[in-house]
């Protein structure tokens, strides 16, 4: 049995380690991969041992990173094909979601490091599964269209989670292409733009 002083250890650790993730994201997101792990344990107020003693090198660091936007994204989705109304509104909710979290995400198709391990491949797989089971429902229901995919909505939520430079109010004007986005997701008849 462990004793009160043991499971303080362990969740003083935890989140130290949570403070030097929220951190790295942060400076990655600002300064980019080759941030000075000094400067990441100045951030998360512990010392750069610490840092160290959780991720053993940089890689083990940004694929931690990686590792856990992944693990929103799964969080965000599931929450969406979880959504008790339609699926168009399902589909919604995630791309508001990503909007929402977008300063959390640290992922290859946001600007982050391409550093995959087999969980991080995984929890990558989970995203698609949950969101195919959201867009086979709505296309069964005849909400959605019959070509929609988990990847197009997966670059669209890319897309809209990185604010273009001098864009005014991203928030607005994420909102309403999201809400553009949602009209063009619904069956029509048309036939898709020939963009080669």
């Amino acid at each position: 049995m462990s004793s009160p002083t043991s499971r303080r250890t362990r969740k003083d650790a935890l989140h130290n380690r949570d403070r030097v993730l929220d951190a790295a994201t942060e400076l990655v997101r600002s300064d980019g991969e080759r941030v000075a792990m000094a400067k990441i344990a100045e951030r998360a107020g512990v010392g750069v041992g610490t840092v160290y003693r959780h991720f053993a090198t940089r890689e083990d660091l940004l694929g931690a990173l990686v590792h856990r936007s992944f693990d929103l994204a799964v969080e965000n989705a599931g929450a969406a094909a979880a959504h008790p109304g339609s699926a168009l509104e399902g589909v919604r909710l995630f791309l508001l979601a990503t909007l929402r979290d977008r300063e959390r995400f640290v992922l290859p198709l946001h600007g982050g490091p391409v550093i995959f391990t087999p969980a991080t491949r995984q929890r990558q797989a989970d995203v698609r599964t949950v969101l195919r089971t959201l867009l086979e429902r709505g296309q069964a229901a005849g909400e959605l269209r019959t070509d929609l995919t988990p990847e197009d909505l997966i670059v669209a939520a890319s897309l809209l989670s990185r604010a273009l430079p001098g864009a005014g109010n991203w928030d607005t004007l994420a909102c309403r292409q999201i809400d553009l986005m949602i009209n063009g997701l619904r069956p029509q008849r048309l036939p898709p733009a020939n963009c080669s």
